[in-house]
Formats: structure tokens, sequence, C-alpha cells
């Protein structure tokens, strides 16, 4: 039986800020839940996940003396973190630390039925099949429940006694919220909607129900059999990308601030064929403290403006020599560039609402006198190869809000004539200005306050604010800008683009000593990547991504200890801030969370071990896999032999194989 809270809280949110994924036993949840679930996490066993988790780093990081009180004080924020995600059942697994037994998921459905409350949410948890001890835990969640004054009720179903709560509705509230909760043959069933637990509690109890379950959906079963998933991990999830931003947009209540409505038009324009990804995760391995297993079913070739996700998998495994030493985080990707570009038209044309716009817009570029007169087709794409490289790393000295820098560098075939189409291009740029460094130009933007610019400010979506609420940051409600500062050139066949003039001039100066990037010698960079080659084998892959950890967050982290870190803003995270929800948003809803307790980075740094991701694309998708090092790994050889000779597995789960996990 589950005893530590802490550890589960630490266990579930270092997983889900580390690897960003969502995640899974008597009856599987899976066999209890509809088809109509968008997203599940399960946990097969919770007393193997923290047995698990506590072989790992993060779990020494956690219960270091110098890190453990902030953790303790943190329990608030990490329950915030399931309520914007859109959980609202009034309980958490904290609640349930001393009598979870075996597995526990998590569900968000989508229930179309009902559009005044289109979506819902369930947590299933094993508990023991003993009625003292089942009256306890009710009698626990009951007290906590009334704390918030509901009105209580009950309802009688299958022979069992389901309680249900409603809360005060809010006064921003349509409806007022609804949890309901039943125990039967060793399972909690906890959901925010009548009907769906009804339906989970006929299933445990072997009632007739109508409908399918997710254990057969065809989509579930195809994806987990493309992923060959194993059954050995701590984790499972499994995710239908545009149906849980349909929950999520349901559960928030936003409204696009364009005409277009994002979700109907990603629908329209073939993403739809990505139908689902699955994945799995293992914790605590001798070599590996976190493994990272996943599938990413889509009907291929993708149609219409999905095919933009075109990766050939050519990815260059030698690194180019412009790359220094010091670098974080280093990403190599192969797009198909020439044919992809153009299959983004009809996304284009649908955002804004008129068809043509996209053919206007080359054709404006190319002939308007006021304008670069670019040829994309001719000028511009013949040019690029498919090789795109990003990578990130820190100004040296002391951290702050403008410590992190990033660099996109697309490989080109001919370095002169890309030069051209770049200069004839920044010229007329308002903010520009040439800068001279060793006898190479470098175009540099620093755009004046009043001249800022939104380039995305209209696809927004997820989060946006209602017109007539001011954006926070500057006066009159305006938006604040992408990025104010960066720079751009071309240099020995790359196209480069920076967040800061510096990485540029860094680039060029390495590139000028040749030979092999330095970056191929550090001991961190050789251990991770001899480990995905050994873990995930050399076959062509699409993408692969090297993360030094001990390098990644220290800007981060000492930003967060000095409360600065909502003003830091690296180039990916203004992106994001744009595309999912706007400034005021973020940092109002942001934790209020103090980071003066923690230790200084250099005590904790030792922790975190370097990791890496690859990508591979497939007749039916892509498959992807994920490795964080453990700290043995870094006192060992790491096995050469690939580690995805694991047997298929099963993609539907017998209660036999349940037991045996058990």
């Amino acid at each position: 039986m589950v005893r530590s809270s802490s550890r589960v809280f630490c266990a579930l949110s270092a997983v889900l800020m580390l690897t960003d994924i969502i995640c899974a036993q008597q009856k599987s949840a899976y066999e209890l839940l509809p088809a109509s679930s968008q997203a599940v996490l399960w946990i097969p066993s919770s007393e193997m996940l923290l047995e698990r988790w506590d072989r790992t780093q993060l779990s020494q990081l956690a219960a270091d003396p110098a890190v453990r009180p902030f953790f303790d004080e943190q329990r608030q924020a990490i329950e915030n973190r399931f309520m914007e995600a859109g959980w609202r059942l009034n309980v958490t697994p904290e609640d349930l630390t001393q009598y979870a037994t075996g597995q526990i998921a998590l569900a968000w459905l989508e229930m179309p039925q009902t559009p005044r409350k289109p979506f819902a949410l369930a947590m299933l948890v094993d508990v023991e099949d003993d009625a003292a001890i089942n009256r306890r835990l009710l009698d626990e969640l009951d007290r906590e429940l009334s704390q918030r004054k509901p009105t209580k009720s009950s309802i009688q179903h299958a022979g069992v006694t389901i309680t249900k709560y409603t809360l005060p509705k809010r006064a921003d509230q349509l409806l007022a919220e609804s949890s309901f909760y039943a125990i039967a043959a060793g399972h909690l069933i906890a959901t925010d909607d009548e009907q769906l637990i009804k339906d989970m509690l006929s299933r445990a109890t072997g009632q007739e129900t109508p409908g399918e379950v997710l254990a057969n959906d065809k989509v579930f079963v195809e994806g987990r059999q493309k992923m060959k998933i194993s059954g050995d991990g701590q984790m499972e999830y499994f995710v239908r990308p545009l149906g849980l931003a349909r929950v999520f947009r349901s559960i928030g209540g936003k409204r696009s601030r364009s005409n277009a409505d994002l979700l109907a038009v990603l629908q329209s324009q073939g993403f739809a064929s990505i139908k689902c990804i699955c994945g799995e995760v293992s914790l605590g391995q001798e070599w590996f403290d976190m493994q990272h297993r996943g599938y990413i079913l889509a009907d291929r070739p993708l149609p219409k403006s999905a095919g933009i996700l075109d990766f050939p998998n050519k990815v260059e495994h030698s690194i180019p020599s412009f790359i220094g030493g010091n670098v974080s985080t280093y990403l190599a990707l192969n797009w198909n560039s020439q044919e992809a570009f153009w299959r983004v038209k009809g996304l284009f044309d649908e955002l804004a609402g008129a068809t043509g716009v996209f053919d206007e817009t080359i054709k404006g570029i190319m002939s308007d006198p006021s304008g670069p007169r670019i040829d994309i087709k001719q000028d511009v794409l013949p040019q690029l190869t498919n090789d795109i490289y990003v990578i990130s790393d820190s100004k040296p000295g002391l951290p702050d809000v403008d410590s992190r820098r990033n660099l996109i560098a697309l490989k080109v075939n001919n370095t002169d004539a890309m030069s051209k189409v770049l200069n004839r291009v920044m010229r007329d740029e308002p903010d520009g200005e040439l800068v001279d460094f060793e006898g190479h130009a470098i175009w540099q933007v620093v755009r004046r306050n009043d001249q800022e610019v939104d380039l995305i400010d209209d696809f927004g979506e997820f989060g946006a604010v209602p017109a007539q609420q001011p954006a926070a940051g500057k006066a009159g409600g305006e938006p604040q800008p992408w990025l104010n500062n960066w720079a751009i050139t071309v240099y020995d066949g790359y196209l480069m683009f920076a967040s800061h003039v510096e990485v540029i001039q860094e680039a060029i100066r390495q590139a000028k000593v040749g030979g092999e990037s330095p970056l191929a010698s550090e001991p961190d960079w050789l251990r991770i990547h001899a480990a995905l080659d050994g873990h995930f084998g050399d076959a062509p892959a699409s993408a692969w991504q090297i993360v030094r950890n001990s390098l990644a967050y220290r800007v981060q982290y000492e930003l967060f200890r000095a409360g600065k870190l909502q003003d830091s803003q690296s180039m990916l995270a203004s992106l994001l801030d744009h595309l999912l929800q706007s400034q005021s948003e973020i940092k109002d809803n942001m934790p209020k969370i103090s980071g003066q307790t923690l230790p200084p980075f250099e005590k904790i740094s030792h922790f975190l071990q370097p990791g890496g991701l690859m990508f591979r694309t497939t007749d039916h998708g892509w498959e992807f896999g994920g490795i964080l090092l453990s700290a043995a790994q870094a006192l060992a050889p790491v096995p050469t032999q690939a580690k995805n000779e694991q047997s298929g597995g099963t993609a539907r789960i017998s209660n036999a194989e349940i037991e045996a996990k058990r």
C-alpha cells in the first residue's frame, strides 16, 4: 500500500515537467473507460512506480536536504498543474496515497452528446476490497469535500452507492461543478459525469454495458501494436491530439481571436489523419533513470496541409563544424522543404478566410515594387537542403534575463546565391543594420519601442483573451512583440538566424577554426550519443536531439531563485507564449512560487544527467524514444546492443497479464 504522498508527487511532477508527457490494473482502466476517451494516463502499479522512482537521480535530488523543503512547500502548486489541465474532480492522487494498491488512471473524455458540457474527466484507483478500509477512505474524501460546502446526495446503480457532490456555482460559471464517487470490485471511481460513472461501475461489476471500451478501440489497438508496447513500463499514455485539444478548449471555455476556428481548420486540412500518440515510460533502470518509447499513428502520406510534416529518415549524424563545445541543447532535423513548403497553402488560405491568399502573398513577395522581389520557388527553395540544426546555450557569467541564446541554421546549396537573396530581403527591414565581423556582414535587428510588431497575433486561440481585455505589458493593451532583437546571415553553407548577434559571431569564429566540432569530444555528449544508438539502434532517423541538462537548466534555475524567470524570453518560449495563450494569462495564472530557499545551481547540477531524443519516420507514422541517463552509466560503458529487440507485446491487456504485473 502506498504511504508516501511526497514521493508520489515528486515522481509524478518530475515526469510531467521533464518529458512533457501525459501517462496506467483487476480490470484495467482500458477495459472500463469508453472509446470516447481522448487522453489516458495509466500507472499499472503505484507501488512499482515509487520503487523505481527511488532508484533515480531525480529522486535523490528531491530528497536532498537543501531542496526537500522547497518540494514540501510546493504541493499546492503541483495540484494546480492538474487544475490547469482541466482536473476538476476535487480529488487528487495525493488524497489517495494511503489507499492505492495498484493502478491509477486519469482520463479526459469527449462528450459531444451533451453540448452544455461536452467533456468529462475520470479517475480510477485500485483499492483494497475491504469494506471497513473503503468506508474510511470515503469518509476522508467526504471531510475534504465538505469544506467546500457542496450539496450532497446519493444514487444507486448496479448495487453500488454513488455519492454526488455539487459545489456552489461561482459567478462566472454556466453550470455547477458536480463530482461522483463510488467503490466497486476493488476500484475507486471518480468522475464529473453521472452516466460515465454508471457505465464504468456496470463494467467493473460484470454487467452488460452499451458502447465500445477503449481496450477494443481500433485506433488504440493499432497504435500500441505499431509501438510494440512491452508492458514493462511504469507509466503508459494514449492521446488523440485534436480530440484532447477540443476537450481542453471546452474546459477552458476559450474562443479564437481570429475569424477561423483553428481546430476546425486543422481538421479540414488533414491533421485529423494523425490518429493518436501512445507511449510508455520506464524509470530506474541500470543505465537509464528514464526511458520513453512512443509512436505517432497516422495515415501516410498525410493529406492537404498536414503534408508539411514530411521528415525523411536522412538526418545527419555528424555535427557541423560551426557548433561550439558549450552548447546545452542540440537538435538535428531533416525536413522535405522543397515539397512540404507548398503544402502550407490550404492552411494559410483557410486561416486567412479566403482562397488564393497564399498565392497572392507569394506573388506579392516576387512582384511588389516596394518589396524584396524574391521568387520563393526559383530564388529560395532551390538553395535550401533539408538539413536543419537548432542549438541553444547561455552567455558566460552570471545568469540574467538575456542569458539564454538560440540559433537556427539551415544548410544551403549555394552560399553566394543565398546571401544575395538575404540582402534583398533585409535591405527593406526598417530596423535592420549591417554589422561587420572579421570581414563578414551580419544583419542585426533591434526593434524600436514605437515599431514593435506582433508576428503571429492573429493565429492565437488557446487561452486567448477576449478583445476587450488588454494584454499585460504594453499601454493600451497592444500585444507584446515576438522577438525584439535578432540577427541573421549566411556563412559557409548555412543560413543562420539567432536571438543574439554574438551567437552568430561565435559560430563564424568556430567555423574558421575548422575540423570537428568540439562538442563531439565532450564527455556527456559522447555518453548520450552512444546511449541513443545503443538503445534505439543506428538505423537512419528523421531527427535527434541531445540535452546536456547540467547546462540547459542553469539559467532558468538561477532566474527562478532570483524571482526573474517570467522576465526571461527565449525564442521558443516567446513563440509558445504567443501560440498558446496571452502574456497576461501566463503571468496571472502561473503559481506564485518563490525559489529563494533553493541552493545555488552548482549544488544540485550533479543530479542532472544528459538526455536525448530520437524520431524515425515509418510507413504508418513516426516512432520516437527518449532517455535520461543514470549516474551509474557515467561510470561504466554504455551497452552496445540495441534495446529495440523488445517483444511486440500486446495491444490489448488481459486480466491474466494484469495479475502477473501485480
